[in-house]
């Protein structure tokens, strides 16, 4: 992206063009009006003016791109007098007063305020010497000084003002840029975010086809399991399995229809959490393993987001018990005892692990842990099993 220097000052074109245009205009002046005059100071007049020129457009040039104050000070200081030579041979003819007022406008570009006025200061003393030279009159200097003196703050003013504008306008061409940029990173900003919304949101969808349709579609594949198991030897109880097993799809879709509401909004159910949990329990006797509830302290509300991991959490803990854990007791505890959290403990009297290898199951119970504030830990039961302890602030 092209930026703008600030520290360069544009001189060329038609800022020297203006500089010749007002000397050559001065000496155009001074030579129609003068009337005695030898040819000697016609010579000199010129070969100064030349020189007045060239170090007015060369030396000024220089003096702007190095921003050097002594180079500045060398500057001012061969103009000055030169600029005092030419209006004293030239005995004011025309007014080639002039011919000292760019300078004026130089000193406002190149010196820092208080040395500019300095230099305004000594820009008037050079012309008040030049003319009471030539004239050796004081009235004569009186006469020509509001005039000179108008025409020098005119261009200091006007070249301030041009400066002003100048600069208010790379001032707003940066803040262009910075707002082109700013918008250019907020555009990526935004991108990153849709897609960190995206990548929550396969989470989410994930966790929510895991944890509810994969519980009961573990329970009715055990259930089928044990319908075949003896469906030869006892065929009233595999119709009581398979009766089960069509009562859990039942309830596996009302789930999924429960995990659409809660995937546009957070679950608002009028049910209490030991209830929503109570009915996870007969998965967990279906598959041979007898459930305990317990809560301890009175149960409370709280937010529908807190609830809904802790309910998805006791899911995956009950599916994971029936389908690894070989358990004869399940046992889930709900903690209300401690005013500024809840704790969930889930944990059987099965063989137990020596490893914990986080599946997708327990990955999403620690995600949804994690989106509440709350804390995961996974340990072996005092039980002899294994244990899912969670605790979220209520």
């Amino acid at each position: 992206m092209n930026r703008t220097n600030p520290s360069i000052i544009r001189t060329g074109g038609d800022a020297d063009l203006a500089f010749a245009v007002v000397v050559l205009a001065s000496y155009f002046a001074t030579f129609s009006s003068i009337q005695t005059t030898s040819t000697i100071n016609i010579v000199i007049m010129i070969a100064l003016g030349t020189a007045y020129l060239a170090i007015g457009i060369y030396g000024y040039g220089r003096c702007a791109q190095s921003k050097s104050i002594p180079l500045s000070f060398l500057y001012f200081g061969l103009q000055i007098p030169l600029g005092g030579l030419i209006v004293y041979l030239g005995e004011g003819a025309g007014f080639n007063a002039m011919v000292l007022l760019p300078l004026a406008g130089h000193a406002v570009v190149l010196l820092p305020r208080r040395l500019g006025y300095l230099a305004q200061i000594l820009i008037v003393l050079s012309y008040v010497g030049a003319v009471y030279a030539f004239s050796r009159s004081v009235a004569v200097v009186w006469e020509g000084l509001p005039i000179f003196t108008a025409g020098l703050i005119f261009i200091v003013v006007f070249t301030q003002m041009a400066l002003n504008e100048e600069s208010s306008r790379r001032e707003v061409e940066r803040l262009v840029n910075e707002l082109t940029e700013v918008n250019q990173r907020l555009r990526e900003y935004a991108l990153q975010a849709e897609d960190l919304a995206t990548a929550k949101e396969r989470n989410r969808l994930a966790r929510e086809i895991h944890d509810g349709l994969g519980h009961y579609l573990t329970t009715i594949y055990m259930q089928i399991q044990a319908a075949q198991a003896v469906s030869t030897s006892d065929k009233g109880r595999a119709d009581q399995i398979l009766a089960k097993a069509q009562s859990l799809t039942q309830e596996a879709l009302a789930d999924v229809r429960q995990s659409v509401a809660a995937l546009r909004a957070p679950l608002d159910d009028r049910k209490s959490l030991s209830e929503m949990i109570g009915n996870l329990l007969e998965g967990a006797r279906s598959a041979g393993i007898e459930p305990t509830l317990i809560v301890n302290g009175t149960e409370r509300n709280i937010n529908p987001q807190t609830r809904w991991a802790l309910y998805r959490a006791s899911q995956e803990g009950i599916s994971n018990v029936c389908r690894h854990a070989n358990a004869m007791h399940l046992w889930i505890t709900l903690d209300y005892m401690e005013n500024h959290c809840i704790k969930l403990c889930v944990e059987d009297n099965g063989v137990g692990i020596t490893e914990v290898n986080e599946g997708f199951g327990l990955l999403g119970v620690k995600e949804r842990v994690n989106s509440v504030g709350g804390e995961l830990n996974l340990r072996s039961s005092e039980k002899g099993g294994f244990a899912i302890e969670i605790k979220v602030p209520s």
